[in-house]
């Protein structure tokens, strides 16, 4: 049996897959090494990939200066992460030794871990100096120009400076949203949902194992709640992944029928609505083609998605 990642070589991973092929972050937290992990090392390295993929331009700039031409991806991931690390507090002893066992475990990049040790060990007492005064990451120009254009500098700037800030823990409540706002140390918003500014790893919140809630946006909990009273009414609720809204109405009492494309999305769903214990009947499948008699149809439609970059670098 191979040896269980630790938070940092797996966060690595997770930036090659992301930056490497292209894969989705939410994606790439799959496979037998992920499971594998304590929850609390899987958290640390999501953490740790989301900031990193946040400061991608920040943490580049930093080590430019100690770069004579750019490392392979793998070896540049790593400097990335320690370079995050060490800008924002990380213990230098601690990062530059697990960076360094990181390249020299893998026989392609060995041979580079004294460029790693030695660029880290150089960052160590600049990082956390030039950190703040680095420029908040800008949008890639083929978004960013099309949006100044609609909207102008400062606004656009605004949004970036958001990007930069990430999203808090949105939570939506199974029973009543004050019990659950007081049992997590969070705030009731006027909407209903529950927000908590910093979460940590979210499967050690209170209720997590019993089902209690589930993590969704507060604004992505809004189109539910506009059916008002659906208590015994058999709702179709389409493209339905990752389940927030069909366990919403699920829990106000409807007959939910949960429609979405895709079947491993899907799958998202039926694990959502087994650890909340609340049931919907779960069809895959292509809305033109599905076949039923409903009371309510409810349709958030997928928009541009802009909205999804402070949580989703």
């Amino acid at each position: 049996m191979p040896p269980i990642p630790t938070a940092r070589a797996q966060n690595v991973a997770l930036l090659g897959q992301v930056l490497g092929q292209g894969r989705l972050l939410s994606d790439a937290m799959t496979g037998s090494a992920w499971e594998a992990m304590p929850a609390p090392d899987r958290a640390a390295a999501q953490r740790m990939a989301q900031e990193v993929l946040r400061n991608l331009e920040r943490c580049d700039r930093l080590l430019k200066p100690h770069l004579r031409k750019s490392p392979p991806l793998f070896v540049r991931n790593v400097l990335r992460l320690g370079a995050w690390e060490l800008a924002t507090g990380g213990t230098a002893h601690g990062v530059v030794n697990d960076c360094v066992q990181i390249v020299a475990g893998d026989r392609k990049t060995n041979s580079m871990k004294g460029l790693v040790n030695a660029v880290l060990r150089k960052l160590t007492e600049e990082a956390p100096a030039k950190w703040p005064t680095l420029r908040v990451p800008r949008l890639p120009r083929w978004l960013r120009e099309p949006l100044t254009s609609a909207w102008g500098n400062k606004a656009v700037a605004a949004m970036e400076t958001a990007h930069l800030a990430g999203a808090p823990l949105d939570l939506s409540a199974r029973g009543d949203a004050a019990t659950l706002a007081a049992a997590v140390g969070g705030a009731l918003l006027p909407t209903g949902s529950v927000r908590l500014a910093s979460a940590g790893q979210v499967s050690a919140l209170p209720g997590y194992d019993t089902g209690e809630w589930w993590v969704q946006d507060a604004a992505a909990a809004l189109p539910a709640r506009l059916l008002g009273d659906v208590s015994g009414l058999n709702i179709l609720d389409m493209c339905a992944a990752p389940g927030g809204k069909t366990m919403q109405l699920a829990a106000a009492g409807a007959n939910v029928t949960a429609l979405d494309l895709s079947e491993a999305r899907m799958g998202r769903v039926r694990e959502n609505l087994a650890r909340t214990g609340l049931e919907a009947a779960t069809v895959t499948g292509d809305a033109l083609e599905h076949d039923g008699s409903y009371d309510a149809i409810l349709l958030d439609a997928p928009c541009s998605a802009t909205g999804t970059i402070r949580r989703h670098p």
